[in-house]
């Protein structure tokens, strides 16, 4: 792999754990001390999560300083942002209800698994 490939990946798993970071704090926060039901914490923590790393992936990952193409780039992470909340969400209901997997573990699973396709399709919307 060459070196600049290798650099990419780690930014965006670094600005990736600010995005991850602020998911998780919401959803264990809005679950456990606010009491609402797990999946709508998922979900704003989902929400929250998908603007951060907007925001990193598109100016610390991929360096790009376009601001003109911000409106495209955000429809366009938008419409991938819902494809993943849905896969996310029915998933996460999917885990907890019938798997009986533990919401965290089960947000955990599903974040590997999101970020393995986000970097290939956050790629595409900041480097074309």
């Amino acid at each position: 792999m060459k070196k600049g490939k290798f650099l990419e990946i780690v930014r965006f798993c670094l600005g990736g754990i600010v995005g991850v970071f602020v998911g998780y704090i919401t959803l264990i926060v809005l679950t456990e001390y606010i009491k609402l039901w797990y999946l709508l914490s998922s979900i704003i923590g989902y929400v929250l999560n998908y603007i951060a790393n907007f925001i990193m992936q598109k100016f610390y990952t991929f360096k790009n300083k376009n601001t003109k193409a911000i409106p495209k780039q955000f429809s366009l992470y938008f419409g991938i942002a819902i494809l993943y909340f849905a896969t996310n969400t029915s998933l996460m209901y999917v885990f907890v209800e019938y798997c009986h997997i533990q919401y965290i573990i089960s947000q955990i699973i599903l974040t590997i698994i999101l970020s393995i396709a986000s970097y290939m399709t956050t790629k595409m919307i900041f480097t074309h």
